[in-house]
């Protein structure tokens, strides 16, 4: 007998996973955080690595415009 495969559970819990890293800023480093939503780690850290151009500019950016010593970008 054959068996059809299910669509994907669109209602599927997701979890936040958060990423910590360093950036370099005027000589020294600035810690940084970015949360993924996600269904596993590893489909986190596959968002977190395609979009790291787009992350890493955001916090680049962030530290510019801000005196806060920790970044925290949210990411859908």
């Amino acid at each position: 007998m054959r068996r059809e495969r299910r669509p994907a559970d669109d209602d599927a819990a997701t979890t936040a996973y958060t990423f910590h890293f360093q950036i370099t800023n005027n000589g020294g480093r600035q810690a940084c955080s970015v949360k993924v939503q996600a269904a596993s780690i590893s489909d986190a850290t596959t968002f977190l690595r395609q979009n790291w151009p787009m992350i890493e500019s955001m916090a680049r950016d962030r530290l510019v415009g801000s005196d806060d010593r920790t970044i925290k970008l949210a990411m859908p």
